[in-house]
């Protein structure tokens, strides 16, 4: 399972080994993983995006042109 190559990835680090120790052959998923938990990156930062909920909240704290003003409700 590839949580537990990330695992390993992790364990290698705080070990001190070095990081071309990874033992996947390169251009493998299991290689991206182990990279991943030794480095502590993710592997596709622009394929992944945050959950839905948490793209609502955000929006929500943006300021809107259209929104009208905080003031204007007093």
């Amino acid at each position: 399972m590839i949580m537990d190559v990330i695992k390993q990835g992790a364990r290698a680090r705080t070990m001190g080994r070095p990081r071309d120790a990874c033992p996947y052959p390169g251009d493998s998923r299991e290689r991206r993983a182990w990279y991943e938990g030794f480095d502590g990156s993710v592997w596709d930062l622009d394929t992944r995006v945050p959950h839905p909920r948490v793209m609502v909240r955000v929006a929500g704290l943006r300021p809107d042109a259209s929104a009208p003003e905080l003031s204007a409700a007093t």
